[in-house]
């Protein structure tokens, strides 16, 4: 009998393909959905597209199915009887914070929960599997989720309402959790403070562990770049030029220029790394330019576009990103 050679172009690795020509860019504004996260570092990192992670197609199909879950409870809730908003002049219901750098969409907003049914309140839609699902019924989402507590917090004071449903899919079993979360003043005025805090700052702040081993920096995907040589990425946000505006636009002090999204994500010939982002110590500079001394290998380069241009120096500490891959769900 003839043994057939197992295709390499499986369906199942075509469907992926598909979702990761689709990945998008990164988020313009710092989210709320991250501001819980344990690291300013890692939110400044994100907020100055200086790292991201790369998700495989499994991933992002992962992402799509909780957005279908969106809508399916949807159509549970105005089921039984709960008056919902979803979306303003058709997208998603926005927030912002004064400056138009941080704030996020919410999944909706509701009365008629069976928890308040006079009370509006933000909705807050999850997913989960079933270990982390059994954690947020024993402890709660504050503990159990702190991210999604805190994203919630935010909502809640930026569209001044006191109250919120939190509802958690587990996608094992399909039981659904629901908590109703009270707003908590004095936490959302500290976590707007350190929104604040994130998108004024000119540089990273410190690592939270020493090694790459260490929690949490041990399932961080930013780890290759703090703890290794990954280059930042190349981009306005970068750039030692750039500085964010009120509004949520960006300026180019260079240029004498405001920033379109297209601008920042393209970068331009006069890109100079945010010296914290080199890995690299910064031992002179002038107009121009900055001189780093790599301490690993004992040479010393200039950064700049008449010395060692930005993208150069991307090219030659670059390496392939993994890809995250979330584990079985």
């Amino acid at each position: 009998m003839t043994i057939i050679p197992e295709p390499i172009n499986t369906t199942a690795s075509k469907i992926y393909d598909w979702y990761e020509s689709k990945r998008e860019g990164h988020r313009e504004h710092l989210g709320a959905s991250l501001i819980g996260h344990e690291c300013d570092r890692f939110l400044w990192l994100t907020f100055r597209w200086a790292a991201s992670p790369v998700f495989g197609g499994r991933v992002l199909r992962l992402f799509g199915t909780g957005k279908r879950e969106e809508q399916r409870v949807y159509e549970e809730l105005q089921a039984i009887g709960v008056e919902l908003h979803t979306e303003q002049d058709g997208k998603q219901i926005e927030c912002r914070d004064r400056r138009g750098h941080f704030g996020g969409s919410v999944d909706g907003i509701g009365r008629g929960f069976p928890e308040g049914p006079e009370t509006w309140a933000v909705l807050e839609i999850k997913t989960a599997n079933f270990s982390a699902s059994k954690k947020l019924k024993d402890a709660g989402v504050e503990k159990a989720k702190p991210q999604h507590y805190a994203q919630m917090m935010i909502y809640m004071g930026m569209l001044k309402l006191d109250r919120a449903l939190y509802l958690n899919v587990n996608k094992n079993t399909d039981d659904i959790y629901t908590e109703w979360v009270p707003f908590d003043e004095g936490t959302f005025n500290d976590l707007m403070r350190r929104a604040d805090r994130i998108i004024g700052a000119t540089e990273p702040g410190p690592k939270v562990a020493d090694s790459a081993s260490k929690m949490p920096c041990k399932f961080c995907d930013f780890a290759p770049f703090c703890h290794d040589t990954q280059p930042a990425e190349f981009n306005c946000r970068t750039c030692c030029h750039s500085t964010p505006r009120d509004g949520g636009k960006w300026q180019c002090h260079e240029h004498d220029k405001e920033l379109s999204v297209e601008d920042q994500r393209k970068g331009c010939d006069s890109h100079l790394f945010i010296p914290a982002l080199v890995h690299g110590t910064a031992i002179d500079a002038d107009v121009g330019f900055v001189e780093y001394f790599v301490e690993s290998t004992g040479e010393t380069f200039k950064n700049g576009p008449a010395h060692t241009p930005s993208k150069e120096v991307v090219k030659r500490g670059r390496k392939k990103k993994a890809v995250v891959d979330l584990g079985p769900e």
